[in-house]
């Protein structure tokens, strides 16, 4: 057997000792090192193994206020961003036209929440 093949059981064995530290979006990234380093195998060619049985827990996106707070510096997809301005005009009690919101650019979206906040 090649040292570097992933077995059935070997795939089994890396899922629950991941699933056995309780990963959250917060910490899952240094729970999946840990593993790699316990089964002598790669971070990546571990999470991709839990990806494939869906087990990973994946770190949450940036939503448009933790943008904000660290300076703007990350980046939001544009579905997360029109999905956040969405939720607040709901939230403001106004209604949202789905036309108009889903032509804006990500930015735009990530800008007009943030003046909404």
């Amino acid at each position: 057997m090649a040292e570097n093949e992933w077995t059935d059981e070997l795939k089994a064995q890396v899922v629950e000792a991941y699933l056995e530290r309780n990963p959250t979006p917060e910490n899952s990234i240094d729970i999946v090192k840990e593993v790699a380093d316990e089964f002598d195998k790669t971070a990546n060619g571990v999470r991709m193994i839990l990806v494939k049985a869906n087990a990973y827990v994946k770190k949450t996106n940036t939503t448009a206020s933790t943008a904000k707070s660290s300076g703007g510096s990350k980046r939001l997809n544009k579905a997360d961003a029109i999905a956040s301005l969405k939720e607040a005009i709901e939230k403001a009690g106004k209604e949202v036209d789905d036309d108009i919101c889903d032509r804006l650019t990500g930015k735009a979206a990530v800008y007009i929440t943030e003046l909404l906040g």
